[in-house]
């Protein structure tokens, strides 16, 4: 089976989405852990802060990386904090009702959203 050339080039550049998302991923867990365990802030509240962190670092990241295109930073604000929205009640109901570590919560959470986070950028943000 052959891909066509436009389903390669959007191959390419949902696995660079999904790398800039690990590396956000990254930049969420160490932000998340360090004030939730040095700090000794709420995990749900260190998780937020890590949240807001993430919109600067991606909205950098797929402007000059996934989409190479400047993309609308309020439009994008928006998508983020919808999604950062259903990514906060999956790791509070994986956490709080499932019981599950919350830095594994964050990871399944994230894997989770990650192509309905990937559709919304590419049909509206950088469009």
């Amino acid at each position: 089976m052959r891909l066509s050339p436009e389903l390669k080039v959007d191959l390419f550049r949902y696995v660079k989405f999904l790398f800039g998302g690990g590396l956000s991923l990254l930049l969420n867990l160490f932000i998340t852990y360090s004030l939730t365990e040095f700090l000794q802030l709420w995990h749900m509240l260190s998780f937020g802060i890590a949240l807001g962190c993430e919109i600067l670092f991606l909205f950098a990241y797929h402007s000059y990386v996934t989409f190479r295109k400047d993309g609308k930073f309020w439009l994008f604000a928006a998508v983020i904090l919808f999604i950062s929205g259903l990514n906060w009640l999956f790791v509070y109901l994986l956490t709080e009702i499932l019981t599950l570590s919350y830095l594994i919560a964050i990871v399944f959470s994230a894997g989770a959203i990650s192509l309905l986070n990937y559709a919304l950028n590419k049909k509206m943000v950088f469009k």
